[in-house]
Formats: C-alpha cells, sequence, structure tokens
C-alpha cells in the first residue's frame, strides 16, 4: 500500500459530516439562504435593510407583486 491509501480520519461522527455537506452543496438552483424571500427563491430582499425589506414584504403579502411591482 502506498502513502494516502486509507482515509483520513474524520474529526466528526459520518451523520453530521453528511449533513455539512448537504447543506453547502446541495442547495437548490434560486433558493433563498437569507429566508426574507416569501417564495423561498431567491427574489435579492437580503440585500434590503430592515426597514426595506419590512416595506417590500408588506407590499408584496397586499399586493402579491414582484420586486419590479410587476403581478405575480
Amino acid at each position: 500500500m502506498s502513502k494516502g491509501s486509507s482515509p483520513r480520519p474524520y474529526s466528526v461522527d459520518q451523520k453530521t459530516f453528511d449533513s455539512n455537506w448537504d447543506a453547502i452543496f446541495k442547495k437548490s438552483k434560486g433558493t433563498c439562504g437569507c429566508g426574507r424571500s416569501p417564495t423561498g427563491n431567491c427574489i435579492g430582499w437580503h440585500s434590503l435593510t430592515e426597514e426595506q425589506y419590512q416595506i417590500q414584504l408588506e407590499n408584496y403579502m397586499t399586493n402579491k407583486t414582484d420586486m419590479k411591482g410587476q403581478p405575480t
């Protein structure tokens, strides 16, 4: 056997490793990680201030419009 033929030991158990791996690499395209999107898909609200976010959210919930003001 040569150097590197055996796997390195994990510093965490396999279940934790798998969970962390999925959290990092298995995100669906378009999903939002900041938790601000009412649809679950990224609509660019993560850069808004809290005040701007609350206004956008209220507008979305009352009018069901997208970020550009277009009806959905």
